[in-house]
């Protein structure tokens, strides 16, 4: 199953087949990834120098554990956590916006990004599902009967 990949289709794939959606999902993946990553270096930063690293305080470490907890459950599949990822990416960058203006200003082109990261991967992850259950099983070789 080859992705037929088109560049200029990056922020809205199409769904050919489970290649495609497995791609699609895998973005979320990578995008909760990255924010529970940069989430926690901003927490260490924080920590270390015993003052808020644009906004970011210790108890940023209860995020970065649920975006990692929450990439780790979309590279299973899962819907619930695909949803969830983009949920709690909404709602941090909304947080972000109204407490601190001048920060969230900064990242608006990455905040996109990974906004359409996380859309595709539960878009992805909705589509694995739809498609991997329509597809028929595989048969089982006569020996292993």
């Amino acid at each position: 199953m080859v992705r037929k990949y088109e560049s200029e289709r990056w922020y809205w794939p199409q769904f050919g087949n489970v290649a495609d959606a497995e791609q699609a999902s895998n973005g979320g993946f990578w995008a909760a990834l990255f924010c529970g990553v940069v989430t926690a270096l901003f927490a260490t930063v924080s920590v270390v120098t015993h003052a808020s690293a644009m906004g970011i305080g210790a108890g940023a470490y209860v995020d970065a554990a649920l975006f990692g907890l929450i990439a780790w459950r979309i590279r299973r599949r899962s819907k619930a956590f695909a949803v969830a990822g983009l949920c709690l990416f909404v709602l941090e960058k909304i947080f972000q916006y109204a407490t601190q203006p001048q920060f969230a200003i900064v990242g608006l082109a990455l905040g996109v990004v990974l906004l359409m990261l996380f859309i595709n991967g539960v878009r992805g992850t909705f589509a694995y599902h739809r498609m991997s259950s329509a597809q028929p099983p595989l048969p089982v070789p006569a020996d292993e009967i």
